[in-house]
């Protein structure tokens, strides 16, 4: 298709761990992904333009497609009604449904690598819906439909459809995106399969991602262990029900759509080590009484995931690199939480990007360019 040549749609918070993550990997495999960033401040930062910066300094100029994480203005407001930080304006005013979300558009425009996504909320009429997606896709650069599969109405959900088929949007991408699921989620295979069928034949040049996330919330109790990778279950049984239509695999990178509040505390060291269909961990319960410390545990960890059976050692990725020198108490290790999930991601992405491959025979050395 003219607009999606690629093999995998992560969707990726500006978090320190995704950015890294992604940045770390070879450039002939980001060449391969059109990841989603959902726009919001980076860090304390003041503009949203710092955010851009740091995408662009995650992916080098590739595209991306550009999406707002809405929930980021929530309850921000203070006594008087006002913001802390102009970035929270600037994503209001992205928002802002008027003149078919014009803003949005203005903002999509003023950068040329950003493949965009179609806005709508519960006040959106057919033609509002119809416009924009006419002003989008006329920039030449595809249009995603993200729709939100536990929480979109139906009434809703009709609207986008009837005003799509009435726009001139003829290759769209429908990101279907289910949020966090767990094992029960692939009972529903057949009603998916059945919707997706059914948008198929309205829009016979669509291409179809289904997008989720099955990591825990927590690991509490548990030592080591292996979880199975939901999201791409319910994909390959939905894709293998449609063989006529064209799907790309999204999730979230190996993070969940739902991220925790904080609170808490540091959770103990734990390190994850990604396969294609499940993730592997050993976790270590620290004991600050006796003295432990952290740097120790992530060491052990490491040589634990290291010395097991699952463990590649031809896959040499920023990922496993950084458990290897874990495993040798290096100090630019893994020695804190963040960092740990930024390996895990980093790993997860590139296998689920190279899903069908077999991962002994690529090539993950960057190209010298003299």
């Amino acid at each position: 298709m003219k607009y999606y040549n690629f093999g995998y749609l992560p969707i990726l918070a500006l978090s320190p761990a995704e950015m890294a993550a992604i940045e770390e990997l070879p450039g002939k495999d980001r060449d391969c992904m059109l990841p989603l960033f959902l726009l919001k401040g980076w860090g304390a930062s003041s503009k949203l333009s710092n955010s851009i910066e740091r995408i662009k300094k995650s992916i080098e100029g590739r595209r991306w497609i550009a999406d707002i994480d809405e929930g980021f203005i929530d309850g921000k407001k203070d006594e008087d009604g006002n913001y802390p930080r102009p970035v929270f304006y600037e994503i209001e005013e992205l928002l802002d449904a008027d003149n078919n979300f014009q803003k949005w558009f203005e903002f999509v425009s003023s950068h040329e690598n950003i493949t965009p996504t179609l806005r709508y909320n519960d006040s959106c009429n057919e033609e509002c819906i119809k416009n924009q997606a006419n002003n989008l896709y006329g920039l030449g650069r595809g249009l995603v439909v993200r729709v939100f599969m536990k929480t979109i109405k139906p009434d809703v959900f009709n609207k986008i459809v009837v005003a799509l088929r009435e726009s001139f949007c003829k290759e769209i991408l429908f990101l279907l995106d289910y949020g966090d699921i767990d094992r029960s989620t692939l009972v529903e295979v057949e009603e998916n399969t059945l919707l997706i069928s059914k948008l198929q034949s309205f829009f016979p040049g669509a291409i179809f991602s289904i997008s989720s996330s099955s990591f825990p919330n927590s690991f509490s109790g548990s030592y080591r262990g292996e979880i199975p990778i939901y999201e791409r279950q319910f994909y390959n049984k939905i894709v293998k029900a449609l063989p006529d239509a064209s799907f790309v695999y999204s999730d979230r990178g190996g993070a969940r759509a739902e991220k925790n509040k904080g609170g808490g505390g540091t959770p103990p060291p734990r390190i994850d080590y990604p396969l294609k269909n499940d993730w592997r961990f050993v976790r270590k319960e620290l004991n600050e009484e006796a003295g432990e410390e952290r740097k120790t545990l992530y060491k052990e960890a490491a040589l634990e995931v290291i010395k097991s059976d699952y463990w590649e050692p031809s896959l040499a990725l920023w990922g496993t690199q950084m458990i290897e020198l874990t495993s040798k108490g290096d100090d630019y290790g893994i020695t804190n939480p963040n960092r740990a999930t930024a390996v895990r991601i980093n790993i997860h992405l590139y296998l689920q990007l190279h899903y069908h491959d077999l991962i002994e025979g690529l090539d993950t050395d960057e190209e010298w360019i003299d």
